[in-house]
């Protein structure tokens, strides 16, 4: 099958449904025409349409422009904006350095020290950095494409935040030095994420978590039940106190606390690549939709378009009859530079591979 994509001969069947409607039929248990799929897009796909990375963070209209090529393009099946690892921090006075070619970088964190954990910033969402830019673009989208396609927001976690605040070497010794210090500003953060969350309520666009502080690759399992799992559980109880729900994406080592993300109340998680989906369909199948996890660097950005289908066949094969159901889509953010082809790939396999009723002896084949 991956033969004949390759040589041009394979006949691709399209899609029959929008993607509002395939979510909204899978979650009534009926039928639809195949697995969900979604390009993780934002500034790093900007250049595929001649527009720099530092022009996409400061102009909601270019924001607009690349989500709109995304799906237009590929027919993803979500699109939206995030306020990126380091949004909030701006908004709390961290100074960010940006670049054409480039994600943006930490340059300055708002604190100098711990001990200004108390003084941490309280922001206003209409004036502060970047947000209302964010928000302004998430309005378009809604109106355009929200009766096609969900429109989503990815909302900082709040222990990511901290590092961007604090900076995160400053962070991780605060937790044993000055863990009170660490609460008192993650209390802050919260409070302010919860202030962003109310508007995108408000806007009725989904919600989703970036976390990658709060990998097991950086803490153990304590650290993260003290010092970042109470303050996500904040966020998340407040957007459930709403009638909404919420994602949930640890870049990273994450098995470790899986029971634990569990218990935060999200009703979807995305799996780094590290992970086995297979395994995380066992542990947490019954209880969150699960998404992940193609390769994003080796396979994504420098693999083939073969590779790209190989990966998501697997992909599928270990967790499309997960029971809260399964989105096929790369481990993390996709990579500057990732070829058009690799990401068509992407999109086809779940075409192929992902067509119901699922052909599990195409999965399994050798």
């Amino acid at each position: 099958m991956i033969k004949q994509y390759m040589d041009g001969t394979l006949k691709i069947k399209q899609d029959e449904l929008t993607a509002v409607e395939r979510y909204r039929l899978l979650a009534q248990g009926k039928k639809v025409d195949r697995l969900p799929c979604a390009v993780d897009s934002g500034e790093t796909l900007a250049p595929l349409i001649g527009i720099s990375v530092d022009h996409f963070y400061h102009s909601s209209e270019k924001m607009v422009e690349v989500e709109e090529y995304v799906y237009r393009t590929f027919h993803s099946d979500g699109m939206g904006l995030s306020t990126t690892l380091r949004g909030m921090a701006e908004a709390m006075g961290s100074e960010i350095r940006y670049f054409d070619n480039n994600i943006s970088q930490l340059q300055k964190p708002a604190l100098s020290s711990l001990e200004e954990a108390e003084t941490a910033k309280k922001i206003d969402v209409d004036t502060d950095g970047r947000l209302h830019i964010i928000l302004d673009g998430l309005k378009v989208l809604k109106e355009k494409y929200g009766n096609e396609v969900p429109v989503g927001a990815t909302v900082t976690g709040p222990f990511t935040v901290a590092a961007m605040v604090v900076g995160t070497e400053k962070l991780l010794m605060g937790m044993v030095q000055k863990p009170e210090k660490v609460k008192a500003l993650m209390e802050i953060i919260a409070e302010n994420n919860n202030r962003y969350i109310a508007r995108l309520i408000d806007m009725k666009i989904g919600i989703g978590f970036a976390d990658p502080v709060s990998s097991t690759s950086l803490l153990r399992e304590k650290q993260y039940r003290e010092f970042s799992f109470p303050y996500i559980k904040k966020n998340v109880d407040f957007i459930r106190s709403q009638g909404a729900s919420a994602g949930l994406h640890i870049c990273g080592k994450s098995r470790k606390i899986w029971e634990d993300v569990l218990e935060t109340g999200i009703s979807a998680f995305s799996l780094d690549n590290i992970e086995d989906l297979a395994e995380a369909k066992e542990v947490m199948g019954d209880k969150v939709s699960l998404s992940g996890n193609i390769p994003p660097v080796e396979v994504l950005r420098y693999g083939t378009p073969e590779m790209v289908l190989e990966s998501g066949r697997q992909c599928i094969r270990k967790a499309w009859d997960s029971p809260k159901g399964f989105t096929l889509t790369s481990g993390c953010q996709t990579p500057m530079g990732t070829p058009i082809a690799n990401l068509t790939a992407l999109m086809d396999c779940a075409r192929i591979f992902g067509r119901y009723p699922i052909d599990e002896e195409l999965l399994a084949e050798e």
